[in-house]
């Protein structure tokens, strides 16, 4: 159990609120009912917020002792981020707003492709809700029919070759509400799980995220056993970008080309006019 008043460390000097139509709100007892024994037992801290800022902010605020095997989920983050700070739309009560804590002892695991390993746990929970043509879109969204459907958010912090901290931040939509507001919030085709499964009925959000924390905390025993390697053939099956024309951003140039997988540290690699 957490040490009392931790709330105030969780979650920044705001009102919470907490909607009082949620049909099936998040619930840190019925998550942990559906979690299977093994991922329960390395999960220390399962906390549900009615909102916070972000989800990876909360975990930030957190003493050290009580960062590691740490989730936080929050019905609603008034500041979630994606990569690059992008803003992450989160409105109440529909989607997965899902931040893990991970200590890492090893410096000499490859932290570069924890983002990669992440998206392809999640695509791994994801079929278990029985959805269908899912893919990764280099180096953490994961998409449907060329819809964004969740993304990913690693924060690492680390001092010189000691332990190093990941904060997991993962964000999918589960029942986007509200239509109109969630049009002109997000500038880029989006979709969700209601959307893409409408004949299994209402979404159980709980089991949905107990579903992501089993393959999050199964992912990381492996990726903290091998590394990447275990992980490299399930994202090049995955990987939709492989063989198609791109343009991609980099250092406030674009440069196009054709891409052509990663390589052994994560990157995107890039076949241009030069090679």
């Amino acid at each position: 159990s957490l040490p009392e008043n931790l709330d105030q460390k969780l979650v920044p000097a705001q009102k919470l609120l907490m909607t009082a139509t949620l049909d099936n709100p998040l619930d840190a007892d019925r998550i942990r009912t559906v979690l299977p024994l093994a991922a329960n037992s390395r999960l220390d801290y399962l906390t549900v917020l009615p909102e916070t800022d972000s989800t990876n902010a909360a975990i930030g605020r957190l003493p050290a002792e009580l960062q590691h095997a740490h989730a936080i989920l929050a019905e609603q983050q008034t500041r979630g981020r994606g990569r690059r700070e992008r803003s992450w739309y989160s409105p109440a009560g529909g989607n997965i707003y899902l931040s893990l804590g991970w200590r890492f002892d090893s410096s000499e695991l490859p932290l570069g492709t924890l983002p990669l390993t992440v998206a392809v746990c999640i695509c791994r929970a994801l079929e278990q809700t029985g959805l269908e043509g899912y893919a990764i879109k280099w180096p953490n969204d994961i998409q449907v029919k060329e819809k964004k459907l969740a993304g990913v958010l690693v924060e690492l912090q680390s001092s010189g070759n000691g332990p190093a901290l990941a904060v997991i931040g993962v964000g999918v939509n589960i029942h986007m509400p509200g239509q109109g507001a969630a049009a002109t919030r997000i500038d880029r085709p989006w979709t969700d799980l209601a959307s893409e499964l409408p004949e299994s009925g209402p979404m159980d959000r709980n089991r949905t995220a107990a579903l992501l924390l089993n393959e999050l905390l199964a992912g990381l025993d492996q990726f903290e056993s091998s590394g990447f390697d275990t992980f490299a053939a399930a994202w090049q099956d995955l990987d939709v970008l492989n063989g198609r024309k791109v343009r991609l951003e980099h250092a406030g140039e674009f440069i196009s080309g054709t891409a052509r997988g990663i390589d052994e540290l994560g990157g995107l690699l890039l076949e241009t006019a030069d090679g």
